[in-house]
């Protein structure tokens, strides 16, 4: 008789090891910053080093005269550079003493009405995107708009901002005189990390507050600096040039042109245009009444937004993912657009949707609108040109600005109303992955709670609705694509935290949905759940560890009693589906499963067992009729570190996944940095 091993529940929680070479480049992002994370933080690091981690291999280097021909046009009349002032601004120590003196030589180079201000110590209160840093650039640049509030450092109004260093030591790139395609762009050590992590969350406050398409920066460094451009791709950088010698004037010429340039060149989204006077209807069905209101072009149609629902923006990189409810402005149908710019190399979402609709799929939206936004330069990022360095290590990807609009105004699923209308969702949604996945040929990829909604019918009968299709993949398509391992990482079926390439199946999708179904019942769900034992099953979720996981689900019908729902028809459905799926990762002895293992591993890539089991439990009319809607509860995290911070938690059902980076290995030999002469570089 064979000896067939099934670990029973585990108790001890190791801490998270790296994620292994995946089927497609990873992103840096860590599992606690995302929205469905139950860490919410508890294990991130300081802002400034945990920034720099997430552009990790996002910058590119080049010249700033290439640079500033590139992205900001000339405009006659520019003063004479006095080199003296910037020489005396420079030498002042300690470095707050060369605010003042750097403010007074560039107020010249800056349109009228633009302004500079000191803002090293007064941080925006309301500039808290990125691990609830606030951020309080040395110098801040505003243009002669009205001003939001009366702070003095608003990341919503800022045009720029310029960061001082008294040392080239703390530079967080190397210097460009080798070959830079044979180096890692960013420099080693504490201060030049921290330094790239602190410019990132200035361009990452910008761009999470305000409608753009790039930001721009400035790095002084002693008597050097850089300019910055960042996109959704990552950040341009130029390579580093003293701005007190007379050779040239790039620091100069960069305020005076980007100042008087349009906005659109600034890195203003233009086509969010604000309304001032909008019909009370309008206001009505948005429920927003006297806050401000954009109309959005999208294709031929114009819709009108106030501000997104959704906080996947808040990254530095990425899809940047914006989703608001919507007015249609010439039918007033209420709606949903979502603004994101998707991967290029990836099918457009309307276009997924356009093949899942031609082959009947039900239980997804409908497309009111859809189709790329801006040409040229604005409306996408990550190409460059010869001219540009991009070292080796470099993970950048092109990014294209799109919008989609949805004719459904949905709830996220954890807004169930009832744990049989929670499962009757639930079923819905693996119906339309089922026929998408079969009749369609479509590949979902993402399965999260963020991608399951409720739609209510008039008479509030529920209908759960399977959605965001950006990262899906057509069956026939072969070989790995350009973007990040799919998926929401705390969704992620365990086979697929393997540290060799592994190909995605469709049983992992149906994983991931039994993984969402367990997580919404130990979270939301009515249940006797202690608080330490919610929180140690919950972090499990924010684990990437494939032995974890798989032990999580080997552990059957153990976990969802773990969980003493009040519901016993819920608890029994969970039960099952349990019992049947910790078959997908039983191991023998003798590395030979018995066969009726090996046939049920093979019913857990189907669709039908499933939802066969769900209809039969949805039969339970006592169940049905019962009120037990959905409610968050509370729960206690295994302890880290007293020292790390915590995050605060959100949800939101339009997800962008992410996931830890690949361990990378020993840097390639990288160009000593100690060394620096008094004049440019360049």
């Amino acid at each position: 008789m064979r000896n067939l091993t099934i670990p029973p529940t585990p108790i001890a929680f190791p801490p998270p090891l790296p994620i292994p070479v995946p089927d497609t480049p990873t992103h840096n992002r860590l599992p606690p910053t995302q929205p469905f994370s139950s860490l919410n933080g508890y294990y991130l690091e300081s802002a400034f080093v945990d920034a720099a981690k997430e552009l990790k291999g996002k910058f590119v280097a080049v010249k700033p005269q290439v640079f500033l021909d590139k992205y900001l046009p000339e405009h006659p009349g520019m003063p004479l550079v006095t080199y003296e002032s910037f020489k005396k601004a420079s030498v002042q120590r300690p470095e707050s003493e060369m605010y003042g003196p750097l403010i007074d030589a560039l107020k010249p180079f800056l349109k009228t009405g633009w302004s500079m201000i000191n803002t090293s110590t007064k941080p925006d209160p309301d500039s808290g995107f990125f691990d609830g840093h606030k951020i309080k650039p040395d110098i801040t640049v505003y243009s002669d708009r009205k001003p939001s509030n009366d702070n003095p450092c608003r990341a919503c109004d800022m045009e720029t901002f310029l960061e001082l260093k008294v040392d080239v030591q703390s530079d967080g790139f190397h210097l460009d005189k080798s070959d830079p395609l044979n180096i890692s762009f960013e420099k080693d050590g504490g201060d030049s990390r921290d330094t790239r992590g602190q410019l990132v969350t200035y361009l990452n406050a910008m761009q999470a507050s305000q409608f753009r398409t790039h930001g721009f920066g400035v790095l002084i460094l002693g008597n050097k600096c850089r300019l910055l451009r960042h996109t959704r791709s990552g950040i341009e950088v130029t390579t580093r040039f003293a701005y007190t010698s007379p050779k040239n004037s790039y620091l100069q010429t960069f305020f005076w042109r980007l100042s008087h340039a349009r906005s659109a060149l600034r890195g203003i989204d233009e086509t969010f245009e604000a309304q001032p006077n909008v019909d009370f209807e309008i206001q009505h069905l948005l429920k927003v009444y006297g806050k401000p209101i954009w109309k959005v072009p999208v294709g031929d149609s114009s819709f009108y937004v106030s501000k997104p629902f959704t906080r996947s923006h808040h990254y530095p990189v990425g899809r940047g993912t914006r989703c608001f409810v919507a007015v249609d402005s010439r039918t007033l149908q209420k709606c949903v657009l979502k603004d994101v710019w998707r991967v290029v190399g990836y099918h457009r979402e309307g276009e997924v949707y356009t093949r899942l609709h031609e082959h009947s799929v039900e239980n997804i939206p409908n497309v009111l609108a859809e189709g790329d936004v801006q040409a040229g330069e604005s409306g996408s990022c990550g190409v460059f040109d010869s001219d540009w360095t991009i070292p080796t290590d470099s993970t950048i990807r092109q990014h294209r600005h799109y919008r989609l609009v949805l004719g459904v105004v949905g709830e996220p699923i954890t807004e169930f109303r009832s744990t049989w209308e929670l499962t009757k969702c639930m079923l819905d949604a693996i119906k339309a992955h089922r026929d998408a996945s079969l009749n369609a040929k479509v590949e979902h990829r993402d399965v999260s709670p963020g991608n399951i909604l409720i739609v209510r019918s008039q008479d509030g009968i529920a209908t759960g609705n399977l959605i965001d299709w950006e990262l899906s993949k057509y069956c026939e398509e072969q070989g790995n694509r350009v973007y990040e391992r799919t998926g929401t990482v705390q969704f992620m079926a365990a086979r697929l935290f393997s540290r060799q390439p592994t190909a995605r199946t469709f049983g992992d999708d149906l994983e991931s949905f039994m993984l969402v179904f367990l997580w919404l019942a130990a979270l939301y769900a009515p249940n006797k759940m202690d608080q330490d034992s919610r929180g140690e099953m919950l972090s499990v979720y924010d684990t990437p560890n494939q032995l974890m996981r798989e032990n999580f689900i080997l552990a059957g019908i153990v976990t969802p009693l773990r969980v003493q729902l009040h519901s016993t028809s819920f608890s029994k459905i969970l039960m099952k589906l349990m019992q049947e799926y910790s078959a997908r990762y039983a191991k023998s002895a003798d590395q030979e499963l018995p066969p009726d293992i090996i046939k049920k591993q093979a019913m857990l890539e189907t669709h039908g067992w499933m939802i066969d089991s769900m209809r039969e439990a949805l039969k339970d009319e006592d169940w049905k009729a019962a009120k037990d809607g959905g409610q968050r509860q509370d729960f206690t995290l295994p302890v880290v570190e007293k020292t790390r911070k915590r995050k605060s938690a959100f949800t939101e059902y339009d997800q962008v996944f992410a996931a830890r980076k690949n361990q990378r290995g020993e840097n390639p030999a990288q160009v000593d940095n100690d060394s620096d002469g008094a004049g440019s570089d360049v």
